[in-house]
């Protein structure tokens, strides 16, 4: 583990304890209800559990933190990935996806995105440096491939990508910050 990241999970370890209030549990609670009393003016606090949670938010913050980035928290993998794509891509855009990777955002591709008129080309994690990125609006990496745990160069793929213009979107589940920083 590097410096950096030791430096980070010794102040994740800490860091519940920069926003707390005299009286606040010094635990992060397990926030698990879905609506909240709204006494007065309801802006800028938790409403409803679906869209905004205390322990969201403290996950959101420690993610952030780790990954010196902002972050927004999903209720999974796929449900992140959706959600980029969607925003993403439009009719005409074509994106590459890794052939050996998790299945599941290859089937999102060609149930959802196909049918939109986005296009997909997929390649094996250890051959993403083997072709040319022009003419893909998105790159999708993950490296360690899941399950076969095949790697490529992610920085070698996001310098020639974003010299083709394309966008670059990893999945890091699989090594998490303190193993790889796919954003550094």
């Amino acid at each position: 583990m590097s410096e950096t990241a030791k430096s980070h999970a010794a102040t994740l370890a800490h860091l519940r304890g920069v926003k707390l209030a005299k009286g606040d549990p010094v635990s992060l609670p397990l926030i698990v209800t879905t609506t909240f009393h709204l006494p007065g003016n309801p802006a800028g606090v938790s409403q409803y559990g679906r869209y905004d949670n205390p322990t969201w938010e403290a996950v959101e913050d420690m993610l952030g933190h780790l990954e010196d980035a902002p972050s927004v928290a999903f209720p999974s993998g796929m449900a992140a990935i959706a959600a980029v794509f969607f925003a993403l891509l439009k009719a005409g855009d074509r994106i590459l996806l890794p052939s050996d990777g998790y299945y599941t955002p290859r089937l999102l591709a060609e149930r959802f995105l196909k049918p939109l008129g986005v296009s997909f080309d997929t390649r094996p994690t250890k051959s993403f440096l083997d072709g040319s990125f022009s003419g893909y609006r998105l790159v999708f990496v993950e490296t360690p491939s899941n399950p076969g745990l095949d790697i490529c160069d992610m920085t070698g793929v996001a310098r020639l990508a974003h010299e083709a213009g394309a966008l670059v979107v990893a999945d890091n589940t699989t090594m998490t910050p303190y193993g790889q920083r796919p954003l550094d």
